[in-house]
């Protein structure tokens, strides 16, 4: 509810390559509704071993009515292209 807050980011801070990190769990269905009341947009991180978050809770946010924000997630100016992952 905060009006300093306009993106949630790594929604659920997965990691799918490597050792991996599981997804976080949380009340999604609380988190997005929140999120369409206040106007933030749930972040969808295009980075290739994030891609998060997957895509049931994409469906659900969008269903919730969110507003999404695209990134790269990028560190370097070569990783700008995985936006397109998005």
């Amino acid at each position: 509810a905060s009006p300093l807050v306009d993106v949630l980011g790594h929604c659920t801070g997965r990691i799918v390559t490597g050792k991996g990190r599981p997804e976080s769990r949380f009340d999604a269905a609380m988190v997005f509704a929140a999120c369409a009341r206040f106007g933030t947009a749930v972040e969808i991180n295009s980075r290739p071993d994030r891609l998060d978050p997957p895509r049931r809770l994409i469906r659900q946010a969008l269903d919730a009515g969110v507003l999404f924000a695209i990134d790269s997630d990028a560190h370097a100016p070569g990783q700008l292209d995985w936006q397109v992952y998005g």
